[in-house]
């Protein structure tokens, strides 16, 4: 039996141990260190980005966005000595070029449940060696017809479903005395890409993603008769007698300046990217008296076809808090707190609820994405994917030759495969 003051001794004992425990347990514990993230956007869309991410982390640590100019300043910072802990990037190859820095977002995610909600496409650009380099974000659609619903209205002229019925619109217009397209492409040294985003929506629309995917990687060349054709199509939608507002000027007015016939209603309909709301805005429309609808495909089989493009988040480490946001953004959750159509914002997830968009504009252009996406028809812009001495070289420039009358398809399409670097 135990003696009184040996109980004592023990309690004694114990009490000690469990102070000692506690005493590091009451200690103010460090606050997380801030998650620094990386990205190309600035202003609105990057302050609705930073609002979204403090939902998730509540005060508990801080989120610090910083906004680079160009992708060499993005390599610079992340092989530097101070990395940022995310970024996030709309171009697939650079997440690539720093496959060594990144984390595999398969050890965050399941890369099944990052393909059911994003579609292969959009992983398989992002993927390198086995490893999941980033998740998609936030996508853009350029395959868009602007123009005021109630022109439309007034003419009785309706939202054209295929190709075919894009031209029978086109020919109706011309026939009771209005223009149907402006189509200003001048931009710098980068003239010719509004030319080449119709011949890639033409292509898309025509061939499906398959033939598409050959012809970016060139196994299927510019001389192919499936690319010419797309080609002539284009050359028809410019060429044909009265299509064109100010036809003799479409290489020398600069793009953007396409909103004031379209706005004061000399021409009918603009094919340009989602951006270009931002530009009827900046100059003085109201966004309410304008729409787009989605660029109708050459056959029906492709009708959920979209080309655009797509930001990417990729994780540097695998700190906690890290590994919550990047889980967090690639969930059907990401952008319910407001993001969804802040800024141009449009979630790519496929699960992501619709209805969460307040701007009916943002809604239908988001449900377009998700349709493509469900369809394996979401591709990006072509040129962008091709190397930069074709893309943002010859293919440009081969359209302006074309838009001027300088040379033929046939013409321009030699010079394009010609200028096609060796493998």
């Amino acid at each position: 039996m135990r003696t009184r003051s040996a109980r004592i001794s023990i309690l004694l004992v114990l009490a000690l141990v469990v102070a000692g425990l506690a005493t590091p347990a009451t200690a103010k514990k460090p606050a997380p260190e801030p998650v620094t993230v990386l990205g190309f956007f600035d202003g609105d869309p990057a302050d609705a980005f930073v609002a979204e991410l403090e939902t998730v982390a509540k005060g508990r640590y801080d989120i610090i966005y910083e906004a680079v100019n160009d992708a060499g300043e993005m390599v610079d910072r992340v092989t530097g000595p101070n990395p940022p802990d995310l970024i996030v990037s709309p171009i697939p190859g650079l997440l690539i070029d720093l496959a060594d820095e990144l984390v595999d977002l398969g050890e965050f995610v399941n890369p099944r449940s990052l393909r059911r909600d994003y579609g292969d496409f959009l992983i398989d650009v992002v993927t390198g060696d086995g490893a999941v380099l980033g998740g998609p974000v936030n996508a853009i659609t350029k395959s868009l017809v602007w123009y005021q619903p109630g022109e439309f209205a007034a003419n009785g002229y309706a939202i054209p479903q295929t190709f075919t019925e894009l031209v029978a619109l086109s020919d109706q217009m011309v026939a009771n005395g209005d223009v149907p397209w402006c189509n200003y492409i001048e931009s710098g040294p980068a003239t010719g890409w509004l030319g080449t985003d119709w011949v890639e929506d033409l292509l898309l629309g025509a061939e499906g993603p398959d033939v598409y995917d050959q012809w970016v990687n060139h196994t299927v060349v510019f001389q192919d008769p499936r690319v010419e054709m797309a080609f002539d199509r284009y050359q028809q939608m410019i060429d044909t007698p009265g299509y064109v507002w100010d036809r003799g000027n479409m290489t020398s007015v600069p793009f953007f300046n396409n909103v004031f016939p379209l706005g004061f209603e000399d021409c009918l309909m603009h094919k340009q990217g989602a951006f270009f709301a931002a530009i009827l805005e900046f100059n003085g429309f109201d966004l309410d008296d304008f729409a787009a609808f989605k660029f109708p495909s050459v056959d029906p089989a492709y009708a959920d076809a979209v080309m655009g493009g797509a930001d990417h988040v990729a994780a540097l480490n695998e700190r906690k808090e890290v590994r919550q946001l990047t889980r967090y953004i690639l969930s059907q959750r990401f952008g319910r707190q407001g993001l969804a159509g802040t800024g141009g914002w449009i979630l790519p997830n496929v699960r992501f609820d619709t209805r969460h968009y307040m701007d009916d504009l943002i809604r239908s252009q988001a449900e377009d994405i998700q349709a493509a996406i469900r369809a394996d028809q979401f591709r990006y812009d072509g040129s962008d994917m091709m190397p930069p001495e074709v893309g943002q070289g010859t293919f440009w420039t081969g359209i302006v030759d074309l838009v001027n009358g300088v040379k033929d398809v046939p013409e321009v399409l030699e010079d394009i495969d010609d200028s096609w670097p060796p493998s």
